[in-house]
């Protein structure tokens, strides 16, 4: 039962990472539960025929494997269907919150969620994307404690393999920052503030707050725009460099924090929120505390030395 005794400090950063964006995946499914009759029934304001005809191909989608299992001779009704897959997903994606049969529901959570995703692909944003990439990272990844797999049977964690996960997924959020960065920086807007302007007063936004009624100085959004820039572009940088760590991670959490709270995107923010701290605060929290713990059981070795 070493599943309940464990602190806070304990927590592995891989089981952060996979009860995270499994009750991330859940949350953002739900978001949209009302409109899932307008997106992906056969009712929808885009027939889901339409969408799989102009589609690639290589990827199934709903109406592929209805088809399929019709070929079968399986006579089941689409909008019935399409709530069956659903439900399966609901249900696997609580097995990994859960951490029970952890791998088949990672990898079952990612198939179908990406049979789903095709199926409303004129529905998408980014957030989308980096949910699959994030279940997908889920079957990689390795086990964690916090998990009832571990609660019914303990088994022996590969830190090889948890060591070159972490890393893989540091790299790759070093290769987003950078080159989203790079990106800006090859245009005026980032400098002259245009594009901060159009992100906080734009109509296509919803955000909780609105800039679109103040007047706010045009330094304002300069100064903003440059800052993006510097924290995107020198993010590989200065979040692997133990000194400015907690710097560059406050103000990457910052500009995700805006992006929800100016910008009205949730899902995107609350998403690359959860993969930095996955990737740069628990790891080393867990070093941190367990250097302060060193460190103080040989204070109190001294002390009792000196009493004695």
């Amino acid at each position: 039962m070493k599943f309940f005794n464990n602190s806070v400090s304990e927590i592995e950063w891989n089981s952060f990472f996979r009860i995270s964006i499994a009750l991330y995946c859940l949350l953002n499914l739900f978001s949209f539960w009302a409109d899932i009759p307008n997106i992906l029934l056969e009712n929808a304001f885009i027939k889901p025929e339409v969408i799989d005809l102009v589609f690639d191909g290589y990827s199934p989608t709903l109406v592929d494997l209805h088809h399929y299992l019709t070929n079968l001779g399986i006579t089941l009704a689409f909008d019935d269907f399409v709530y069956l897959v659903i439900y399966v997903y609901i249900f696997m994606l609580g097995l990994l919150l859960l951490g029970a049969f952890t791998r088949v529901a990672a990898i079952a959570s990612f198939i179908l969620q990406i049979i789903i995703l095709k199926s409303m692909n004129y529905y998408l944003y980014g957030a989308d994307y980096f949910a699959s990439m994030a279940l997908f990272y889920c079957i990689i990844f390795p086990k964690g404690k916090f998990s009832l797999d571990y609660m019914i049977k303990e088994f022996k964690i590969n830190q090889s393999s948890l060591k070159w996960s972490l890393l893989l997924l540091q790299a790759h959020l070093c290769v987003i920052y950078f080159f989203s960065g790079l990106d800006k920086g090859l245009g005026i807007n980032w400098y002259n503030g245009e594009s901060v302007w159009r992100a906080v007063s734009g109509h296509n936004y919803n955000g909780l707050i609105s800039l679109a009624d103040y007047d706010l100085p045009n330094f304002i959004y300069i100064s903003i725009g440059i800052l993006t820039l510097i924290t995107e572009t020198f993010y590989p940088v200065f979040i692997n460099y133990s000194k400015t760590r907690k710097l560059w991670l406050t103000l990457t959490i910052s500009m995700h924090v805006s992006i929800i709270l100016f910008m009205g995107l949730y899902f995107f923010g609350t998403l690359m929120i959860i993969l930095n701290v996955a990737a740069y605060y628990i790891p080393y929290l867990k070093k941190d505390n367990s250097n302060a713990s060193s460190e103080y059981e040989k204070d109190l070795e001294n002390q009792l030395a000196y009493e004695k």
